[in-house]
């Protein structure tokens, strides 16, 4: 009595599962930008943050020249600008998680949240509204830094001080809405990295005043 190989049945079921996988993506591909666009964005905005304290430091310099240095720092910054440009706009394009333009323009419109809580406080309310002030922030950074660095260096310094802000509001904006910062290891892995980012601007304060008496280059003084 001749046997049925399972080979048709095998490629008929791996090919079904192909189809369905396939059919997920093309329905939430919107999703899978704004997630990769928000996590390319903030890995940008931490090696910024590295790049900015390395500058004031003097860490930097051991690897790069202080021009290189400021040419890397301004890519990066115009890559995050990018990133957050894409974010912002696939959320309106995404029809799962529907938000409007007024939604993502003006903070506590929306209420969206992933239900997740810090510390026991709720971030319920605040996380997209932290979003959208990071971007302010984010934008008023690059585009300071890019036209009055030179020409109203106070002003841009001062205004430059926001990148603090900005990482505060982008960690609780990421734990307050990201569906993988929700619990288990990312989330575990991102209240590291803002911890670590902590010390690093502690860091960063303590080395500020004692720099300029030991003459390390500020990029600042030396790019035009």
């Amino acid at each position: 009595m001749a046997t049925l190989s399972p080979l048709p049945t095998i490629h008929i079921l791996a090919t079904s599962e192909l189809h369905l996988a396939a059919a997920r993506v093309s329905s939430v591909w919107e999703w899978y930008v704004i997630r990769a666009a928000g996590f390319t964005a903030a890995g940008l905005l931490i090696l910024l943050m590295i790049s900015g304290i390395g500058q004031v430091t003097g860490y930097t310099y051991r690897f790069l020249e202080p021009i290189k240095a400021w040419a890397v720092h301004k890519a990066m910054a115009l890559a995050l600008c990018a990133a957050v440009l894409v974010h912002v706009t696939f959320l309106v394009l995404d029809h799962y998680i529907p938000f409007s333009i007024p939604q993502v323009l003006i903070p506590f419109l929306s209420h969206y949240s992933n239900h997740s809580s810090l510390f026991g406080i709720s971030l319920s309310g605040i996380g997209v509204a932290s979003g959208i002030l990071a971007t302010y922030g984010v934008v008023t950074i690059v585009l300071t830094s890019l036209y009055w660095k030179e020409t109203k260096r106070k002003t841009w310094r001062w205004l430059h001080y926001l990148s603090y802000f900005v990482i505060l509001a982008v960690f609780v904006h990421a734990l307050g809405t990201g569906s993988d910062l929700r619990y288990g290891l990312f989330r575990k892995v991102w209240i590291m990295v803002f911890f670590i980012l902590l010390l690093a601007v502690i860091s960063r304060l303590w080395h500020a005043g004692t720099l300029r008496s030991k003459n390390v280059p500020s990029v600042s003084n030396i790019v035009d």
